[in-house]
């Protein structure tokens, strides 16, 4: 028997609560934020009202999970409580990966991501990915960028820094526009937990690798053993 989204009480207000994030949180003024926000209520909205089947996702975690508890618990405390609440009772359903074939050992252990909508989420869907990311204590996520996505996070536990541009807490919203380089850095003694909306053309969406971002040095410059 195919399971529906209307079927699935938790999932169907999980995506709710990014709806809602998405409907009133703050653009402060960016025709570009407030423009990507639209975006993302018109596919949640879409979806929504399809009711597509709901896949069998086996659940899976990483080593940062570790740090998962923690993160919910302190985001329970926080301004975006109620979104939070709802993460909390799907966080078990959760497909973690790193989503790179290789990365840095320090990486593997503070960083990992879980789709909830999109081409691999537990509801499918091409133009847009909805999700988590979670960052342990102390980590420092490396220069890296996504060609023909616009992407945006929200943050819901937790601290972080993107290119050593402020500080972002719950429930501040960070926006890339498609290509923008960036490095992520986290508080030295708490996980963080982000939300994300990405939107693109399915094409780019379905041909996306992530990939981090190489450093260029100088001709002349020295070489490392």
């Amino acid at each position: 028997m195919t399971h529906h989204l209307s079927d699935d009480a938790d999932l169907f207000y999980l995506l709710r609560e990014f709806d809602v994030a998405y409907r009133y949180a703050p653009h402060g003024g960016s025709a570009a934020i407030r423009a990507h926000m639209r975006r993302v209520r018109e596919r949640i909205s879409r979806v929504l009202k399809d009711n597509p089947a709901v896949e069998f996702t086996v659940p899976s975690r990483v080593p940062v999970n570790a740090h998962m508890t923690r993160a919910l618990d302190n985001g329970q405390q926080d301004a975006a409580e109620g979104f939070v609440r709802a993460t909390a009772k799907m966080a078990d359903r959760f497909a973690w990966q790193h989503g790179y074939e290789k990365m840095p050992a320090a990486l593997a252990r503070k960083y990992g991501y879980a789709d909830i909508l999109g081409p691999g989420g537990l509801v499918r869907a091409e133009d847009i990915a909805l999700g988590f990311v979670l960052f342990g204590p102390g980590c420092v996520y490396p220069s890296h960028k996504h060609d023909g996505i616009t992407e945006s996070y929200i943050v819901l536990s937790g601290a972080c820094s993107q290119n050593d541009i402020g500080v972002f807490r719950a429930p501040s919203m960070i926006f890339n526009a498609p290509g923008t380089t960036h490095t992520i850095r986290t508080s030295a003694n708490e996980p963080c937990l982000l939300a994300y909306a990405w939107t693109a053309e399915p094409q780019d969406m379905g041909a996306h690798k992530m990939r981090f971002s190489r450093t260029r040095r100088p001709k002349d410059a020295p070489g490392r053993s």
